[in-house]
């Protein structure tokens, strides 16, 4: 395994770890919410925070975050964490190929929880 994947695995892992970490707290603190909105807070949450780190380690020789691993987050349910992180840190905000893909992801969420929707719908 190259050095690059190791590092995408490593983030993707403790980032998606915080995230069902968080996941089982939301649901222990806030019992009335189900187990897909507490993955949902707990994600946007790590998203965001996520986000803010990058920014933060940005140009300053510290291992950053692969952009992989925050397009992977923002797919998980962390859309709206990292959209405010975009805006509140300026992160990636001018970047066009990574806006692109971002967008993308966010068209893909669109069409697959319309497409879940419309199949319980129907039952």
């Amino acid at each position: 395994m190259t050095a690059r994947l190791r590092t995408i695995a490593g983030a993707l892992t403790l980032a998606l770890g915080l995230a069902i970490a968080g996941t089982l707290l939301v649901h222990v603190w806030m019992p009335a919410l189900d187990w897909v909105q507490a993955w949902l807070l707990a994600i946007t949450v790590v998203t965001f925070l996520t986000y803010g780190y990058d920014k933060l380690v940005a140009g300053s020789g510290a291992m950053r975050v692969p952009e992989r691993v925050l397009l992977t987050l923002a797919f998980a349910g962390g859309t709206v964490g990292a959209l405010l992180g975009m805006r509140l840190f300026h992160h990636k905000i001018s970047k066009e190929s990574f806006l692109q893909r971002f967008w993308l992801t966010v068209a893909l969420q669109i069409v697959l929880i319309a497409g879940w929707y419309l199949v319980l719908r129907l039952r």
